[in-house]
Formats: C-alpha cells, structure tokens, sequence
C-alpha cells in the first residue's frame, strides 16, 4: 500500500492504466473539480433557483418551451409560486476514439441529475432560506480510459466520483445544503455542496454538460489537488458592489461524491478564496476573477521524497499542505444584444448573442501538487448562423506543465500534456441540445500518439 495521497492528476494518469490507486484504504481521486464552492442554488439552474420570488415559464409549446415536460397541467407553476422547484437535466454522451490514444474504442453513458430546492419562508416551514437537494446517477462507458490521457476527455461522464473510471452510480445524493442571505450583500451556504461551477466563465463552463467536454476547459487543471468534485463546508458571497463578488470557503478536501461527507472530516480541509469582477469595454461585457486554495491538515504524497521499506509495504514521504494560485477572464468581442446591467456567468451557456474570448492560468506548489502550471484559450458564443440564435459554439487550447519528478518519468508519464477542442451544440428545441464535439489531445503515457476523439452529446432538460 502506498502510504500518503497522491495529486488527483498523476493519480488518474496511472487509474486511467492500470487501475485505482488508494492511500490509507480510500479511493484516491483520480481528478478533480474547480475553484470555488458554489451551488446551484446560489447561481440559479435553468434561471429558477437564483431569484426565488420569480418563478419560470414553464409554458408554451413543445418547439418553444424551455422545460420539455411542461407545466404539468399549471402544477409546476404553483409549486414554483409556493417556493418548490424541482429541475431534471438527463445528458447522454457517445464517444470514440478514432486515431491515436491507448486504444480505438466508441463508447456511450449518461448522467440524470435532480435539483429540489425549496424556499422555506414561502413554503411556511420555516424561517428564511433555500435548501437544496441534488441526486446523480451515472451509467453506461466513456473513453476517459481508452483516450491515453490522464484527464478527462468527457467530464460530464467522470463526475460523480466512484472507485473506478467507469463504475456506474444508481443514485447519490451530491448537494444538500441550507442558504441564506444575511443581507442585501452577504450570502451563507452550510452543508454539502458541489464546487465544479467555481470559474465563472462565460464561455468555458457548464460541467461538461452544455459547453465544452474536456475537463481542462471546465477547470482549471491546478486545482485538482486540493478541490473535490462533492464536500461538506461552508461558503461565504459577499458583493460590495454590483460588479463585484468576494467569495470564501472552507471545506473538506476529501471527496464526497458517494459518500455523506461526515466520515472524511477528520482527513484535511481546504482554505479558499476568490475575487470576481465584472465590467464593459465599451458596450461589450467582461469579467475576470483571481484566487487561491491551501489545502492543511491533509497527508499529501511528497513528490520529491524517497521511498521506504515499512512492514506493512513501500511507503513515502508526505507533506500536510498544498496550494494553488489561478485567474480567468472573459470578453466578448462581438454582440448585436443590448447589454444587461449583469451577466450571469454561472448559467452555463452565452448570455447574449455574439462572440468571445476567455482564458485561465494557474500555478501549484512543487511538493505536493503534480501539476507545475496549466494555461488554456478559447473562443466561444452564441448565434453564429442567422436564424439559429440559440445554438452555442467554442473552440479552445489547453496547455499544462507537469512538475520535473524522476518517478513520473519511470512510469512513462510526459513533461506536459497539451489539446484542443471544438464544439458545435444545435438547439433543437429550448429544452434539447444536440453537440457534435471534436477533440485532439496528446497528454498521454510516452508510447502513445496522439488521440483524436469524436462525439455527440443529447442534453435535455424536463
């Protein structure tokens, strides 16, 4: 047994492989989300949750609603005005490996997911509030194992997390939490929430169910260290000002996804905090956020340490810290639509029509954080054809450096992984996406050349 965790990167280099690793008789994490702690519930899913006095449109016709299952006969808009929400988002993923990679392989999975929020005040149960619920269920294959590469190259077919790269999860509860805003300003959330929605960017998002699919375009790659997909902690929003939010957290760094988080509270946290800004160039909106994460109290490989004999196998040194530094930033460079007051950057899709710019860089510790730094760019928007205004698009390169350790060379891992994608989604309906998705990536063990992936994602929102 190895004793100590290992970076949730290198960790999936050799899980993709040869299997899961585990430090201390627990799955290791063999990737991990992103940078700030926040729910849907905060940010609004399917523009519901985040204004808890409006409700949704949940009307129309079938070509023209947002919500494919309707207004069930107008009792959705009352449970809505009564201050319950319920969203269903079912997102179904095929993808192969057609050149390249560890093998040429096509495989297809999927992913429910099940938001309940209530807001207890109009619910008359009791004082002011949102509490919210979220079950995952995840079936069916990716190629995340067949691609060579050792970061996903379908993230929404990756979380939650199980023990195995494609072990199916009936059902697991990964949010359940209490939010309350304390002032105009100030916003708590207490329990168990999901942090992959943290970069709010405009154009890279989405959790790979809507925007791009690499995860490396959905986080960035330094946080993985220190940030679990699901965790028990409590966050803090406070807003100053109307382009500005100041947002901290503290939670556990152990993952949760499977698990109700209790018994990992003992096993290290992790300190972070954020800084994000909107702002116009002219007329055209832009945002941008900087921060950090220390994880402490955790037991983290020691990559420059020696290996040594123990009785109960070979064991390494470890370190009880780690840290990670990142920024991003987003500008639209084109757009016929009169800009709002604010974008919500958390929404997962272009706000307005047009076309875009974003980018994220970070850097890691050396001792214990796998990755040196990582960078990535792209373009994305919305509209891009006349009379297919809803339809998204994005294209993107990614770059990370991995840090200079002898034993990653011993098994075969690269210096530095690099890759593009590029993705098209066609709004079949408001509430049905099709995505035609390529991708190219050469971050794979040393032998492997690199793999080109096709696929298709059908996002459908109920």
């Amino acid at each position: 047994m190895v004793a100590g965790r290992m970076g949730p990167v290198s960790c999936a280099a050799v899980a993709l492989l040869a299997g899961p690793l585990r430090a201390h008789g627990q799955p290791i994490p063999e990737s991990a989300p992103g940078d700030q702690p926040r729910t849907e519930a905060a940010t609004g899913d399917a523009g519901q949750a985040g204004d808890a006095e409006a409700s949704a449109d949940y009307g129309g016709d079938l070509a023209d609603r947002g919500f494919l299952s309707g207004d069930w006969d107008g009792r959705r808009t009352k449970l809505d005005d009564a201050g319950l929400t319920l969203d269903i988002h079912w997102t179904q993923v095929g993808q192969g490996v057609v050149s390249g990679g560890r093998r040429r392989d096509w495989d297809y999975g999927g992913n429910l997911d099940v938001l309940v929020t209530a807001d207890l005040e109009r619910m008359r149960l009791g004082p002011a509030g949102t509490l919210s619920l979220r079950g995952e269920s995840r079936y069916g294959e990716t190629v995340n194992d067949d691609s060579g590469a050792f970061t996903p190259v379908n993230t929404r077919g990756y979380f939650p997390l199980a023990s195995g790269i494609n072990e199916g999860i009936p059902f697991t509860i990964t949010e359940l939490n209490y939010s309350l805003s304390l002032s105009g300003t100030l916003d708590l959330t207490l329990g168990k929430m999901i942090t992959l929605d943290g970069d709010p960017t405009e154009f890279a998002g989405g959790r790979g169910r809507t925007q791009f699919l690499n995860s490396n375009f959905i986080y960035n790659a330094v946080t993985s260290q220190t940030s679990p997909y699901s965790t028990l902690g409590a966050a803090l929003d406070w807003s100053p000002a109307p382009w500005l939010t100041l947002s901290s957290a503290v939670f556990s760094t152990t993952d949760s996804s499977t698990t109700s988080g209790f018994e990992h509270l003992d096993d290290g946290w992790t300190l972070w905090a954020q800084a994000s800004a909107q702002y116009t160039l002219g007329t055209l909106p832009g945002g941008a956020n900087i921060g950090f994460q220390q994880a402490f109290d955790n037991d983290f490989v020691n990559l420059g340490g020696k290996l040594t004999l123990t009785p109960g196998g070979v064991g390494v040194e470890t370190v009880n810290d780690s840290w990670a530094v990142f920024c991003g930033a987003w500008q639209y460079l084109y757009s016929p639509d009169p800009p709002p007051d604010e974008l919500d950057a958390f929404d997962d899709r272009a706000d307005l029509r047009g076309v875009g710019l974003f980018a994220r860089a970070g850097l890691a510790d050396p001792d214990a954080n796998p990755v040196h730094w990582s960078a990535s760019i792209g373009v994305g928007g919305r509209g891009l054809f006349p009379g297919r205004e809803d339809d998204t698009f994005g294209a993107g390169y990614y770059y990370t450096e991995l840090q200079d350790v002898r034993a990653f060379s011993l098994i075969g891992l690269p210096s530095s992984a690099q890759g593009l994608e590029a993705y098209y989604n066609i709004a079949i309906t408001p509430a049905v996406g099709l995505t035609l998705d390529v991708q190219r990536v050469d971050e794979g063990f040393v032998g492997f050349d690199p793999a080109t992936i096709l696929g298709v994602r059908l996002e459908v929102t109920f």
